[in-house]
């Protein structure tokens, strides 16, 4: 029976769980590769903790268990090679092939010593991905990044970087991209479906009505109006 030392200080509440779907093997959850498929290993018994303990173990015993180690380590590089993931993400993988809740925070901190994780990071890759090529406002960032469990402490800090200037300059951006498609309406409802798609970006009311106003100007705008 593999053996492992460690606490269990991680709260189980929230950190292997997802309301949307079921956790799926790491080599279904991103796609199969297109080369020869490798499948996740399904270990026998849970895996406890991280940090061994070889005390009453024969030397086979401890090869096995820092072979399973290394499995697991496997799957989550191979993950992250495939798609960028927060550290909830990788617990969702590591839960999904046998790790205990109570294990989470120690194989985190082993993966964050060797950089494959990092929140932080993680969430300005994401705002910049978000804002910059996706155009989303702030509330539509915070609940991306809020689905991938970041911290809130980590995201209100990361978003005070957008300034106002910089979300209305991305709001006109999107607006002036979306008018041509409302050339043939009349003007209350091109500025309604036109609010309408800013708010689903996530931008607050004051950028989308600035940003509506200045996009549907008679006379200047590309939208014409009967």
């Amino acid at each position: 029976m593999v053996r492992f030392t460690g606490s269990s200080d991680t709260d189980d509440d929230d950190s292997n769980e997802t309301a949307d779907s079921p956790v799926a093997p790491v080599a279904f959850l991103f796609g199969a590769p297109a080369e020869q498929p490798e499948p996740a290993r399904h270990f026998a018994g849970p895996v406890a903790v991280p940090t061994l303990d070889t005390a009453g173990l024969t030397p086979d015993e401890v090869e096995q268990q820092e072979l399973q180690l290394a499995d697991l380590e496997n799957l989550v590089v191979r993950a992250l090679a495939r798609k960028d993931l927060s550290e909830w993400q990788v617990t969702e993988i590591l839960a999904a092939n046998g790790v205990e809740s109570s294990a989470f925070e120690g194989f985190l901190t082993i993966y964050r010593s060797k950089g494959y994780v990092d929140d932080y990071a993680f969430a300005e890759r994401e705002i910049e991905r978000l804002h910059r090529r996706k155009g989303f406002g702030r509330s539509q960032i915070q609940r991306e990044l809020g689905a991938k469990r970041i911290s809130q402490e980590i995201v209100s800090d990361l978003l005070t970087a957008l300034d106002d200037d910089d979300e209305l300059a991305r709001a006109l951006e999107l607006a002036e991209k979306k008018a041509p498609s409302l050339l043939r309406l009349d003007r209350a409802t091109a500025e309604r479906r036109l609010s309408s798609f800013l708010r689903r970006k996530g931008y607050p009311s004051q950028v989308v009505r600035d940003a509506v106003s200045k996009t549907l100007v008679t006379g200047t705008s590309t939208v014409r109006f009967r």
